[in-house]
């Protein structure tokens, strides 16, 4: 008989901590309650639907620690609807999701952002297909480790009142798919006095990243970087975001994307609009939640799944409850991570046929 994962979870825990161990298989992520919100009561109940499996049959699950607490959830509830199915969970990071795909030794993978250049590759290069990705639910606000809400910052004394990600991508690419020519002076988005002829001074994370790609794909769609990008360092990418912001004090024509755990006395978050003519929005928990702040995030879980094929019953399933009202209960009761709205739970079922 297999030993129940919470079981596992605190033998190891224990060890670790007996050992003094501090590596990353143990650095399981916490966060103080950061929201109220409650799944949208409009979502579909979740009735558990024929799935047939032997006893003892696995279903393996590989990704993402700082999701172990909302996947815990949604096996747990698995488990209680089919209790001949052995769902484990190995919650390492979010980096060891796909390639246990690649792998083939787990059947779902969840992941706290999109997964990299590399994952992909290695995954297209042996199946021929890109792995299938689910939306789960959204990213945090602000949490560390959360896959905080990402954001631009300036100096604090720096006038503009917004930006777009059309004027985004002529500040940070040199592909500018956006359209329109380098932007390289304050002045040329339409700042004056001292401000005109300022130089803009971009910050950024070296490649690859989770963050730093993310902020590819969604404003320079992919583009590439520009030339003379300051590429921050520090312990980890949250402290390399603080001191570009720290920098900003002297520097202040500078610009980088980062985290609200970043914000500093010296700096202030920019609100964004996806195109021109949109309102500037601000990160809050509502606008984040309901994305209208254009940089909100999702998590995934990834499945290989060869395309015109259809899932296995079980990992339909599963991914079913993850997107039912019960399931988004569980991410809501969290208060970090946040439920879907109604309209993306609807487009990601469809995704499942």
């Amino acid at each position: 008989m297999k030993t129940p994962f919470f079981l596992r979870l605190r033998h190891l825990t224990s060890l670790a901590l007996a050992l003094g161990l501090t590596t990353s298989a143990f650095a399981l992520k916490f966060a103080g309650v950061e929201h109220q919100l409650k799944a949208d009561p409009s979502l579909p109940v979740w009735k558990p639907g024929p799935v047939t499996s032997v006893p003892e049959e696995e279903l393996n699950l590989v990704g993402a620690d700082i999701m172990d607490e909302i996947t815990l959830g949604w096996v747990k509830m698995f488990r209680q609807a089919y209790p001949r199915l052995s769902v484990t969970i190995e919650a390492r990071s979010s980096g060891s999701g796909v390639p246990a795909l690649t792998a083939g030794i787990a059947h779902m993978a969840p992941v706290g952002r999109e997964a990299l250049p590399a994952e992909f590759d290695g995954f297209v290069k042996k199946y021929g297909y890109e792995p299938f990705a689910i939306k789960v639910a959204t990213g945090s606000l602000g949490s560390l480790g959360k896959t905080a809400t990402s954001i631009i910052l300036v100096a604090k004394s720096n006038p503009i009142k917004g930006l777009t990600f059309k004027q985004l991508d002529q500040i940070y690419s040199k592909s500018h798919k956006r359209g329109g020519e380098a932007i390289t002076t304050w002045g040329q988005l339409g700042l004056t006095g001292e401000w005109a002829d300022r130089p803009i001074h971009p910050y950024g994370l070296r490649p690859p990243n989770g963050i730093e790609q993310f902020v590819k794909w969604k404003v320079l769609q992919h583009g590439e970087w520009r030339d003379g990008i300051q590429h921050v360092k520090g312990q980890g990418f949250t402290h390399a975001f603080t001191v570009a912001a720290n920098d900003m004090r002297t520097q202040l024509g500078g610009i980088t994307y980062a985290l609200l755990a970043n914000l500093t006395p010296d700096v202030r978050v920019v609100p964004l609009a996806e195109k021109e003519g949109d309102p500037f929005i601000e990160p809050t928990i509502e606008t984040v939640y309901t994305h209208q702040y254009p940089l909100s995030r999702f998590v995934y879980i990834y499945v290989n799944r060869k395309p015109g094929t259809p899932l296995e019953p079980k990992i339909k399933e599963f991914l079913k409850a993850v997107l039912s009202k019960q399931g988004q209960d569980i991410v809501a009761a969290e208060g970090v991570f946040m439920p879907l709205q109604p309209a993306v739970v609807q487009e990601e079922l469809a995704k499942l046929e």
